[in-house]
Formats: C-alpha cells, sequence, structure tokens
C-alpha cells in the first residue's frame, strides 16, 4: 500500500496504512451531492468500449448480478474483495475504489445510478459504454479521533514496551472507553502515542482515499460516535471513534470597495493619502452610488484592492475567512444588500453582498 503524503499531519500519513474491517453505516443522500465516493465492479463484455474480455453482453449481466447479490448486505471489505476476484476495471487493484469525484467526471448512467444509492448501498449492475457497473456509495468525508498504542518494533514506534504489554494496555483503555462517564479525548492525551494526543487524537476530517482503504473500512464500520474495539496496524493498536462531520460555516458571495491610506495593512507604495483623506474618498464613491452609479464601475475606479478590475468581485467565501470586522458586518448583510462604511486594517470598504 502507498502512503498519502497529501497530509501535512504525522498521524495522517501513519494512518495511511492502516488496516481494520467494517460496515458501512447508512444514510440518506444530498439530492444534488457535489461530491460523490464510491467503489465499483466492472464487468465487461466482447466489444465494449476499451474491454479486452471475451464473454458476452448476455454472460457479462448475469455474471454482474451474481456479483452483485454477493456484494449486498455485506462489508466494504467484502465489495473490495469481490472487486479485485471479477473487476475488470483498473481500480480493481484498489478494491474498485473511485475515490472522490464531482458527478459529471463520470458518465451519466454511473453518476445518477451513484446519486441515488444510500451511503453503504450496493446498487444493481449499471450499463454504460464500459460494460456492467456493480457499484457502492460511500462517505466523501469521514471524521474520526483514535487513540494509538504502540510497542517496540511497531513501524515509526519509540515506544518501549513489548507487544504483549502494549495488548493488555489497549484492552483495558478499551475498557475504559466503554464507561459511560468515558471522555475519549482525555483518554487520549493520557495513552496515545500519536501526535494527534495534543488534541484529544482528534483526526479532523478526511477524504476516504487519505486513509488505507482498511482503515476507512473501520471508520465506515462504526456508528457516529461509536467506539471501535481494539484495531490492529503495523503501527500498534488501536481503539477509534467516529466523529460527526462538523457543520459548514455559512457562506456568502460579495463585492467590495476598498480605500487605503498610506500605512494601511498591505498598501500599494505608491497610495499617500491620509486616512481622512481615504475616508473621504470613499463617501465621495458613496454618494455615487446612491445616485445610481453602477458598483462594478465605480469599484474598477475607486477600489485600491486587486478585485477592483474585476468590478470588487471577492467570489463565495465562508464565515471566519475574512478579517472580523468585515465578517461581522457581511452576514448581518441581506443579499442585494450594501453597507455603509466598513473599517479594518486594510482601510476603509463599501460591502455588497450579492448571495
Amino acid at each position: 500500500m502507498r502512503i498519502n503524503f497529501r497530509s501535512t499531519s504525522l498521524c495522517l500519513l501513519a494512518l495511511s496504512m492502516l488496516s481494520a474491517p467494517g460496515l458501512a453505516q447508512e444514510t440518506k443522500p444530498a439530492a444534488t451531492p457535489k461530491v460523490l465516493n464510491a467503489a465499483h465492479i466492472l464487468i465487461a463484455y466482447e466489444g465494449a468500449s476499451r474491454s479486452k474480455a471475451t464473454r458476452t453482453k448476455e454472460e457479462a449481466l448475469a455474471l454482474a448480478k451474481k456479483v452483485a447479490d454477493f456484494a449486498k448486505g455485506g462489508s466494504i471489505k467484502r465489495f473490495e474483495e469481490l472487486a479485485a476476484k471479477y473487476s475488470d476495471g483498473p481500480s480493481k487493484s484498489k478494491g474498485g475504489s473511485l475515490g472522490n469525484f464531482a458527478p459529471n467526471r463520470m458518465v451519466k448512467a454511473f453518476s445518477d445510478a451513484a446519486i441515488k444509492l444510500k451511503i453503504g448501498e450496493v446498487s444493481e449492475p449499471v450499463e454504460s459504454d464500459f460494460g456492467f457497473h456493480v457499484i457502492v456509495r460511500r462517505d466523501p468525508f469521514l471524521s474520526a479521533s483514535h487513540i494509538l498504542v504502540a510497542y517496540k518494533g511497531a513501524e515509526r514506534s519509540e515506544a518501549k514496551r513489548s507487544k504483549a504489554e502494549a495488548l493488555k494496555l489497549v484492552n483495558e483503555i478499551v475498557k475504559e472507553t466503554q464507561a459511560k462517564d468515558a471522555d475519549f479525548a482525555v483518554l487520549a492525551k493520557e495513552h496515545s502515542d500519536c501526535p494527534s494526543r495534543e488534541k484529544g487524537g482528534n483526526l479532523g476530517v478526511f477524504e476516504p482515499e487519505q486513509m488505507a482503504a482498511a482503515f476507512t473500512r473501520a471508520t465506515h464500520g462504526l456508528k457516529i460516535g461509536q467506539t471501535s474495539g481494539v484495531v490492529e496496524t503495523q503501527f500498534g493498536y488501536h481503539v477509534i471513534l467516529r466523529k460527526a462531520l462538523p457543520a459548514p460555516p455559512p457562506k456568502a458571495s460579495a463585492k467590495h470597495i476598498l480605500v487605503q491610506w498610506k500605512g494601511s495593512s498591505r498598501a500599494e507604495p505608491n497610495i499617500t493619502r491620509t486616512k481622512e483623506e481615504a475616508l473621504a474618498r470613499l463617501n465621495e464613491c458613496i454618494g455615487k452610488l446612491k445616485a445610481g452609479g453602477k458598483f462594478e464601475t465605480l469599484a474598477a475606479e475607486y477600489s485600491d484592492g486587486p478585485s477592483g478590475p474585476r468590478g470588487g468581485d471577492l467570489g463565495e467565501f465562508g464565515q471566519g475567512q475574512m478579517v472580523k470586522e468585515f465578517d461581522a458586518v457581511l452576514f448581518k448583510m441581506k443579499p442585494g444588500e450594501t453597507s455603509g462604511v466598513v473599517e479594518t486594517a486594510f482601510g476603509y470598504h463599501i460591502i455588497y453582498r450579492y448571495e
């Protein structure tokens, strides 16, 4: 298995080679998801696009139905075993995993079928130009905490304890996590050998493909708030707590006009006006807006920000991404409203929220 280097966390790098069994949790899918995650088993036939198969179309359909029956009600591990055995697609080496993708990146028949599936549900055979697909839909994002008990000789381990001592300790930890008043974060800080212990074992939000398929299976196999038993990996023994994904922050789309003064944050060297002159200039702009001037035109004329040539357009962003003074005003506005003067360290702003 390969290590995924996209994560900056040492813990996540290590976890990219984990192994543990589990079942997928079923949840209601979003009506129009922006991101999908799925695995599939492709049963090709002679004459299908890019196919080297010699079976007939009828034989392919019969096999696809058989594979779908085998996969239904089983674990993700079971699906991956079937993919490795039967799939004619290049993803068979990854248990059929296609990772995260936008729906429009796949052929329409495939995407339409995947969107209709619940998380963990296996489809009936779906036909495309490439053959018949058996699809399982998976969560595109996961969140978990864990406790790692390493031992001498485990990969990346600096632990002195023996493997037997580590197993004894992790079994004791599992019992502690099952107590009614158990605090997983406290136990992680006390026992975990992973750097994530400083955050109570929290691994944050990750895409399934950032971890090894086996670790993803273990996380999928837990309900939100449920703690695993002992999970052994080459890094030691783990206890995993599946967590709910954090709610995404509110988003807004806005335009602004920024007038800076000499000394304001990131002001260009050619800006020599005083703070009082900057305010007067912005008020002049506000007057033109009230007289019917177009925001985009005035932004190009007055704004000192790099968005000026784009009509002041800042695009879409989440709450908390802008400086607090800007954020506080914007997220109280309704779409279509224009603010008064807003002062930040960067200068004076007029904000127009359009979404």
